[in-house]
This record gives structure tokens, sequence and C-alpha cells, in this order.
């Protein structure tokens, strides 16, 4: 009988703590990168699993370090191809903008709180974003065409 108030007493904590949001605050972490090696670690984080196929890898638990660049919103389009690069950026942030005719375009710099931080017309087919003055985080990039959006990017800056 013991066994069974246990067992169910078990079931329901851990249905309870499932549905919350976990968060890592520490002390200390880091990043360091060689030639063919990059690491990024989180002191005191104890809950990390990977799983991998031959052509996938899951990285569970708080520290996800490996984020690219994503595009949130895309205008349908087979005449306009945008690639935006490094991501994550640290310094330099490149848009490549790829179709027939470059007038008209723009991009808009955001950081996540929606706060306007930049804009500038796109004159040639690469545009370099200079990424120093901004703080590590996630930043939103829209590439628009007159007053259209075309695409929108997730930038993570390191």
């Amino acid at each position: 009988m013991k066994i069974l108030i246990v067992f169910i007493s078990l079931i329901v904590f851990i249905l309870s703590v499932s549905g919350q949001t976990q968060q890592v605050m520490t002390t200390a972490g880091g990043n360091g990168q060689g030639t063919n090696t990059q690491i990024e670690w989180t002191l005191g984080e104890t809950i990390v699993t990977t799983f991998s196929t031959a052509d996938t890898i899951l990285t569970q638990g708080f520290h996800q370090p490996l984020l690219t660049v994503t595009a949130i919103n895309t205008y349908d389009s087979p005449d306009i191809r945008i690639q935006v690069y490094p991501n994550p950026a640290q310094d330099q942030l490149m848009i490549q903008l790829g179709c027939v005719e470059i007038k008209d375009f723009r991009y808009v710099l955001y950081d996540m709180n929606g706060k306007f931080l930049r804009q500038q017309i796109l004159l040639s087919d690469i545009t370099n974003i200079n990424m120093d003055n901004y703080l590590p985080g996630i930043y939103l990039l829209k590439i628009l065409k007159k007053d259209i959006e075309i695409q929108v990017f997730e930038i993570m800056k390191r």
C-alpha cells in the first residue's frame, strides 16, 4: 500500500512539474572555438541529453548553443533570394540579395522587445551590418521592398 501511495505521489509530482518552463540561472559559463571545434558550457547545468540519428542531432537541456538564421516570414517570389550570414553574428552581419533588380529594398533591425534600432536602404547585392554596438542577444531583421515585408530573420548576436 505504501508503495502505491509513493508511486501515485511521484506521478502527480512529475505531471505538475512537466508543464513549467525551465530556466537556468548560473554563475558562470562560456564558449571557445578552434579550427574545427566549437564548445559552449554552463556551470551547474545537470540535465542535458543528446540523441542522434544519421541525419539529425537533438540536444535537450537548458543550454541550447546552436542557433541558426531562421526565416520567420517569407514572401513567395521565385525572383527574390535572400541570405543572411553568419549566424550567430559577432561583429558583422551580411545580407546577400539575389534578384533581378535591387531597387527599393531596405532592412530594418529590431531588438526582441520590438524596439527599432536601425534601417538602411540596400544599395548593392551584398550589404554589411556592423553589430559591434549591440549587446549579445536575439534580434529581428526585416527585409522590405517598398513597404512590403519580404522576409523576417531571427539573428543571434554573441
